[in-house]
């Protein structure tokens, strides 16, 4: 299977996690031996209580990592890059769509600070700390642009 191929998003594409089925199909792994591998680290993910969200450009990027460059220091930069098309103030619909979970288990999922199941909100800097002491132990695999010639190509 091509790393490409489009596998079901949560929440039917708004959102920019993969559900842990879809990664585990894309891997060619099962759903066990993949939650297993997010657990220890080897692929990334963020987890929320029992429920992992698994970033989508980032998961492509380590089933390919030959290709991309993998930093131990770069959690800040992959987690800007799940969060940089949002607004400052996320309310709960946007985290909503952002997590692709119903309402009433965000605030269950999330135990953010600043945000309240009924009507509430957070900005995006609370939703990206939250997402850093979610992360779990994978070293992120960032892109990095390559000046032409540095990689040794014609």
């Amino acid at each position: 299977m091509s790393f490409d191929a489009l596998p079901t998003r949560r929440g039917g594409g708004a959102s920019p996690f993969l559900t842990t089925s879809a990664a585990a199909k894309l891997a060619g792994l099962t759903p066990a031996t993949l939650t297993r591998r997010l657990a220890n680290g080897d692929l990334p993910g963020y987890r929320f209580g029992r429920r992992w969200f698994v970033p989508e450009a980032e998961f492509r990027r380590q089933l390919r990592r030959r290709a991309w460059m993998v930093r131990a220091d770069a959690v800040p930069e992959v987690i800007r890059e799940l969060t940089h098309p949002l607004p400052p103030f996320l309310t709960a619909d946007e985290l909503e769509r952002f997590f692709a979970v119903r309402r009433t288990l965000l605030a269950d999922v999330l135990r953010m600070p600043s945000f309240s199941g009924r009507g509430g909100g957070t900005t995006i800097a609370v939703l990206e700390r939250t997402l850093q002491g979610a992360r779990n132990g994978c070293a992120p695999c960032v892109a990095e642009v390559v000046p032409h010639g540095v990689c040794g190509a014609a």
